[in-house]
Parts: C-alpha cells; sequence; structure tokens
C-alpha cells in the first residue's frame, strides 16, 4: 500500500548542520545491502524487540499506572464527602490533573500506534512531529523533505518512528541549540538524517545495549534492518549526534 504524498518539497530553512550530504545519490555506496538471511534473523530480533517492549509498557502503563491511577480518584471521592467546600474545589483540581496524566498516556499509546502517517502522510507527519517538537522543547529545527515519489507504508511508518524516536531522545537528553531533519527519495530508496548539536553519546553502546532501558534505538534499528535498510549513528560527546536510516520505497 502506498502512502500519499501530499508536498514533494517543503524546505523550511537551510540546513543549520550538515545533514543533507548524505542523501547525495552514492551516501551509502558503501552499504552492502542486506541478504535474505540476514533480513530474516534481523526480522526475527525485531518481533523479540517488539514482544519485550510491548510487554514492558503493558505492566507500565496497565498494571501500574492506570491500577494507581483509578485507585487515586476513588480515595479522592471518598475524600471529598468528608472535607469543606473550598478542600472539594482543590480536589477537583488535583482529579483534572489526574485526567491529563491519563491522557497523556493515552498519547503514549498511539505514539506506539502512529496512525497519523497513514491519515496525513509522511510529509505532513513529520512535519506536525517536529513543529509539536519546537513548541514543546524551543528547539529550533532545520527541516528539508524532498519526496517526489510515493513510498510504501511499512517505509513511511519507520522513517517516522526514526524522526519520532530522535526527538524523543533529543528532547530527553541532548541539550541541543538546534537540531534538523532531512528526508529525501533517492533513485529506489528513503534516506533520513536526523542531526543535533546536543551532549552526544556512545551510540555503539547504545546499540549495543540488552536491557530493558535502551531499547529505543536498538528497537528502530531493527525496525529498519527488517526492511533490508541500514541505520547508524554517529554521536561525540559534546559534539552532537546523526542517526541515519535508509530503506527502499516499496519495502
Amino acid at each position: 500500500m502506498a502512502v500519499r504524498v501530499r508536498s514533494t518539497a517543503i524546505v523550511t530553512e537551510p540546513l543549520s548542520i550538515d545533514a543533507f550530504g548524505a542523501m547525495r545519490p552514492n551516501a551509502f555506496s558503501n552499504d552492502v545491502p542486506a541478504t535474505p538471511g540476514e533480513s530474516q534473523h534481523a526480522a526475527r530480533r525485531l518481533n523479540t524487540l517488539i514482544e519485550r517492549q510491548a510487554g514492558r509498557l503493558a505492566a507500565i502503563l496497565h498494571d501500574d499506572v492506570s491500577q494507581v491511577l483509578a485507585a487515586t480518584h476513588m480515595t479522592i471521592e471518598d475524600i471529598a464527602c468528608e472535607v469543606p467546600p473550598a478542600v472539594q474545589a482543590r480536589l477537583r483540581q488535583v482529579r483534572a490533573q489526574l485526567h491529563e496524566v491519563e491522557e497523556r498516556l493515552r498519547g503514549i499509546s498511539r505514539q506506539l500506534h502512529p496512525a497519523v502517517v497513514e491519515d496525513f502522510g509522511l510529509v505532513d507527519a513529520i512535519t506536525f512531529t517536529s513543529r509539536a517538537f519546537t513548541r514543546r522543547t524551543g528547539v529550533p529545527i532545520a527541516l528539508t523533505i524532498r519526496l517526489d515519489v510515493p513510498c510504501s507504508e511499512r517505509a513511511a511508518d519507520v522513517i517516522f518512528r526514526v524522526v519520532q524516536e530522535a526527538l524523543a531522545n533529543i528532547a530527553a537528553h541532548a541539550h541541543a541549540a538546534s537540531a534538523s531533519v532531512a528526508i529525501a527519495a533517492c533513485h529506489a530508496h528513503l534516506l533520513c538524517t536526523v542531526c543535533d548539536d546536543g551532549d552526544g553519546f556512545d551510540g555503539d553502546a547504545t546499540l549495543a545495549a540488552n536491557d530493558d532501558q535502551h531499547l529505543g534505538l536498538p528497537l528502530i534499528r531493527a525496525r529498519v534492518e527488517a526492511l533490508g535498510g541500514v541505520f547508524d549513528v554517529a554521536s561525540t560527546p559534546l559534539h552532537g549526534t546523526r542517526l541515519r536510516a535508509i530503506v527502499p520505497l516499496e519495502a
């Protein structure tokens, strides 16, 4: 199934970080395409990571957080029956805040299944996500999208997840002053680069991590490789990070 492309080119501003150079036709010329056996192994590894992540998130969101929130609502209702009106008003404020927490949890669930790509297309989904990131964090993004051909739903979904995970890491850890997202179609592939000028980290160690606290990037790499694509991270402490992904347009 091909994903709609609503805009053929979006260039919000010149790239502040030289990310778009990775999108030349020979940018991935040294990368060897995955063999069928390697793709099958990557797919199995992807399924394992997804199962682990799904189990961990289900335990946190349903068994732990949701139950605590429900119990808290019941406790507040009991207390509200025994206190003066002024305190009841404060308790209503607390309940309103709890409802906001629940809404955010539902938002996390929607992020796990990003229907926004299917509904609006990859270009609009990336544009919306990038603008929301800047509104939330104050970090400006130089966004460049040059996509004038359709791509498969699977390819679009994976690229969206790459950008989503990269921006989440920038917001949480990078302390960056600026970032850039560049996406383009090149021959039969979809290329994506996300850069920031933040603190940097040990990319190799993070990708090699085998614990539940560091599943984000390994899961993204597994998704890319399961499509026969290439994913790498170049990061230097105090000198920023570059995430790069390539997937077949018709994956």
